[in-house]
């Protein structure tokens, strides 16, 4: 039997609402509700403003206690040990690498043609993997990929230690 895991994306989707966002103090307040309803996955929206971002992650980390807390990655090695960095203390922790794999949105979230985004996936997977036991890999615009390069995306996912893959189409 399989289990069904909630992920809550309130706060990552919030942050990337136009000029809406929730306060700080706000956040933290929907982090503890979302821990105590022993919701499975928090996810949070990616580091964007390092100061804030950081100590936001900084405080919910050891708060949550049920919960995992699932942070998305910037694609660069350093944002990444930023990011596992600022969630060290949580108790389950994860890290979140979206990239796109349709045509269309490596041109225009990554500037990269497709060999270039296999070997971007390969090096941020690993490098999440060597900085934090849980990786996930979301291949971005999913139904629109090619369907032999999203294989060879996920494979490489998988390959270079991402142990969670999710399909987020629409972004």
């Amino acid at each position: 039997m399989q289990k069904i895991k909630i992920a809550d994306i309130t706060l990552r989707e919030n942050d990337n609402s136009m000029g809406t966002g929730y306060s700080f103090k706000e956040k933290i307040e929907i982090a503890k509700k979302l821990d105590k309803l022993n919701v499975d996955i928090i996810e949070t929206a990616k580091i964007t403003n390092s100061k804030t971002d950081i100590l936001f992650l900084h405080t919910i980390a050891p708060l949550v206690q049920n919960s995992i807390i699932s942070c998305p990655v910037e694609y660069s090695e350093e944002a990444i040990e930023t990011t596992a960095n600022a969630i060290k203390d949580a108790k389950a922790k994860r890290l979140h690498l979206m990239v796109p794999t349709s045509s269309v949105q490596m041109e225009y979230l990554c500037g990269k043609k497709p060999n270039a985004v296999l070997e971007m996936i390969s090096t941020l997977t690993q490098k999440c993997a060597s900085v934090c036991e849980e990786v996930e890999f979301s291949a971005l615009d999913a139904t629109r990929s090619e369907k032999d390069f999203l294989y060879q995306a996920i494979n490489a996912a998988i390959e270079n230690g991402a142990k969670i893959i999710t399909n987020l189409s629409g972004l």
